[in-house]
């Protein structure tokens, strides 16, 4: 889309992060140098930091998208009460603008996410434009971020399917070994089995073999008494 000086009408207006705690802008950006309408976009920041509990009522990580006439104001939040902030047009696909800002988080953090919890306005501008610019490039044009989304999808539904084959193959062989750990658990447990049946086999055989003597004793007195009493009759 080109205006009438033949440049390339810039689709995401502006970029900028800020604190929720005191309403700093500590960084920003736009890629539309002599945009005449910075002041704009610096005040609508300013407005909806500044309104009625605003770091109370926004929730860090959720996505909010305020639409006007010409622009819409897309922003989240985190924890530390740093807001994220991208101006584009209205007719910017809200499917994009939320991923830029999920790029730009973890790397402003990992740079400068300390520095913007204390440091004074527009601090940390120059050190982020590189970031910003890199990723107001990359996804400015909407038809170049789908085509590319596309091939990073296919890309990854590739890999998701390889993720896939190998948990099944892992499940697989984990199932094997389950399989092998419990075979050989019931072996331990026949074993065991086997041992005790022959414990208390041996322990039934000694029961039988001592009621025989027992018997075998009482049959024996029973004896000598019967046949002492036919020798002392046989005496009289």
């Amino acid at each position: 889309m080109l205006g009438d000086s033949g440049s390339k009408v810039q689709n995401i207006k502006y970029v900028a992060v800020a604190r929720s705690s005191d309403q700093v802008t500590v960084a920003s950006f736009m890629p539309e140098k002599g945009d005449h309408n910075s002041d704009q976009y610096h005040n609508a920041v300013q407005e909806v930091l500044s309104a009625p509990d605003f770091q109370y009522k926004v929730t860090p990580g959720s996505r909010y998208r305020l639409v006007g006439d010409i622009n819409a104001f897309n922003f989240t939040t985190d924890a530390q009460q740093r807001v994220y902030i991208v101006i584009t047009t209205i007719d910017y696909p809200e499917r994009l603008v939320f991923p830029l800002i999920n790029e730009i988080i973890p790397q402003f953090k990992q740079e400068l996410g300390d520095k913007a919890l204390t440091c004074e306005g527009n601090a940390l501008t120059k050190k982020t434009e590189p970031l910003f610019s890199k990723l107001v490039k990359e996804y400015d044009d909407p038809t170049k971020k789908d085509k590319l989304s596309a091939v990073i999808s296919k890309v990854e539904d590739v890999k998701l399917t390889m993720h896939s084959n190998i948990d099944g193959m892992l499940r697989n062989i984990d199932h094997t070994e389950q399989v092998e750990k419990t075979t050989a658990k019931l072996h331990e447990q026949a074993k065991l089995f086997d041992q005790q049946a022959r414990t208390i086999k041996r322990q039934e055989q000694w029961k039988n073999m001592k009621l025989m003597l027992i018997i075998g004793g009482i049959f024996v007195i029973v004896l000598i008494i019967i046949i002492a009493a036919l020798a002392s009759g046989n005496g009289n």
